[in-house]
């Protein structure tokens, strides 16, 4: 909706109007409106939004100029050089252009005014007959969503430069299969891992079972650096995120969502590994790099690096974890943090706390990914409201 700006006893309605064909925003259509004296404040709400909604139908109903016989191609070069830029984060727009690169041999040189949405569904079927060049695998379910996803995006920042009247991408995309069960790690197993690590250097250890203990995502334990962590509180603070793209500079950034930006707490077991952990850095700083370790080194650092480590990496060694200690390989990194959220909500923690400590924004998306993990609680309260209506 336009945007209500204040301006002394009257208001300024402003609607962006995209871009236009060269890629150059578009100057945004402006409004002064004066609210008729006598409203209360809620009134005085309500009109503005009113006047907001016409003003804004009204001038995106009114003719702009596009070239509508730009093709797809085209406009997704526009789209990158210009509008993606100014929207998304690096690495977003880094997997942004290799998901084009599925889709424009294809449906480049289709005129945007000439998609429909069976170019879609064919697209996506095609593509899951595909094989990955660095797997020889066909390409993943998640691989074609991510597609849908890009190419949805791309024609939505097409409608609002005027190019397209509505998006044909929309509602062409339907899951393909059955989607995979969570892998997790049941109570028994996760202590019997939690065991192995302690065979395994400090440095992995560590990693590992802050991941178990915390519920942190690979990316965000790489990111840690020692001022994260608050020993007299026994906290750290997540604010980092670390990814590593196919071809791509390691990028360090901050969490997607403000909930992301958390704070997460360990025992005081995990406080003792911590401590012997930055001695062990400590030392490796001095001998290796000529240094002294500062709050600023990363917990998980390249040697001889101020950079931290390629989160793949960990994802290399617990696949030899599990190998060399007979342990289910199916199980995957990303499984110590679903086992973390599962454990936590099997001994009774509610799902905002579990939202909250996975950095979920809403507590909804935590009953999404782990509405499997209430059973054992639903059956208990169902077993109590029936034991106290005796039925």
């Amino acid at each position: 909706m336009a945007s209500i700006r204040k301006r002394g006893n009257s208001y300024l309605l402003v609607v962006s109007m995209g871009y236009d064909p060269s890629g150059k925003r578009r100057a945004a259509q402006q409004k002064t409106v004066r609210p008729p004296d006598g409203l209360t404040p809620k009134q005085k709400e309500k009109w503005l939004s009113e006047q907001a909604m016409d003003f804004e139908r009204e001038c995106r109903n009114a003719p702009q100029v596009t070239n509508r016989n730009i093709t797809l191609a085209e406009y997704t070069e526009l789209w990158l050089r210009d509008v993606a830029p100014n929207k998304l984060a690096k690495s977003t727009l880094i997997r942004e252009r290799q998901d084009t690169e599925r889709f424009l041999p294809s449906l480049g040189q289709v005129k945007l005014s000439e998609l429909r949405p069976e170019h879609f569904r064919k697209l996506y079927t095609n593509l899951r007959k595909q094989k990955s060049k660095h797997t020889g695998k066909p390409l993943s379910e998640h691989t074609v969503e991510g597609v849908h996803a890009c190419l949805c995006g791309i024609l939505s920042d097409a409608m609002e430069g005027g190019f397209l009247t509505h998006n044909p991408a929309w509602r062409t995309y339907r899951y393909s299969g059955r989607k995979s069960e969570k892998v997790i790690a049941d109570e028994e197993t996760a202590q019997k891992l939690i065991l192995a690590l302690e065979d395994e250097s400090i440095k992995y250890e560590t990693f590992f079972k802050l991941l178990i203990a915390t519920g942190m995502r690979r990316g965000e334990c790489c990111g840690l650096q020692w001022q994260d962590i608050d020993y007299a509180a026994r906290s750290i603070h997540i604010r980092r995120n670390v990814v590593k793209l196919t071809g791509e500079e390691i990028i360090v950034k901050e969490p997607k969502t403000s909930a992301g930006n958390r704070l997460v707490f360990f025992s005081t077991e995990m406080e003792s590994l911590l401590r012997e952990y930055r001695h062990f850095c400590e030392i490796e700083a001095e001998h290796e790099d000529e240094r002294e370790l500062t709050d600023e080194d990363y917990l998980f650092r390249r040697h001889g690096e101020r950079l931290p480590m390629t989160p793949t990496t960990f994802t290399w060694r617990f696949k030899l974890i599990l190998k060399k200690t007979g342990l289910p390989e199916k199980l995957t990194v990303h499984s110590l943090r679903h086992t973390a959220a599962s454990l936590m909500i099997a001994n009774g923690t509610d799902v905002t706390t579990v939202a909250g400590i996975l950095g979920h924004a809403q507590p909804s998306t935590t009953l999404d990914i782990y509405s499997h993990s209430f059973d054992k609680n639903k059956r208990a309260a169902s077993a109590a409201l029936q034991e106290s209506l005796d039925i």
